[in-house]
C-alpha cells in the first residue's frame, strides 16, 4: 500500500468497455513527507481533491475485479481520516 493526496479528477469521455465505471484521480505518492511520483487510479470509493487516500498497484490492483483482467493499474483503496 502507499500514501497519496488526490490532486483532481480525469476525465475520460471515451475509454475502453473494459474499463470499470469510476472515478480516475490524479494522485501525488508521499514517501518521508514529500511527493515522490504522481500516478492516475481508479477510484470505485469516491475520494475528493485533497483528502489523502491508499493506493494498491499492479497485479493487486487488478485482482480486485472478478474477471482479474480490468485494465488497471492503481486502485483506491481507502480513505485517510487523518
Amino acid at each position: 500500500m502507499k500514501v497519496g493526496k488526490v490532486m483532481g479528477k480525469i476525465w475520460a469521455t471515451r475509454k475502453l468497455d473494459e474499463l470499470p465505471n469510476g472515478a480516475l484521480l490524479e494522485i501525488d505518492l508521499i514517501v518521508d513527507g514529500k511527493v515522490s511520483e504522481r500516478v492516475l487510479a481508479y477510484d470505485p470509493l469516491g475520494a475528493g481533491t485533497g483528502e489523502q487516500v491508499l493506493i494498491t498497484q499492479g497485479s493487486v490492483a487488478k485482482g480486485w475485479f472478478e474477471s482479474g483482467d480490468a485494465v488497471i493499474d492503481a486502485l483506491v483503496i481507502g480513505i485517510v481520516d487523518e
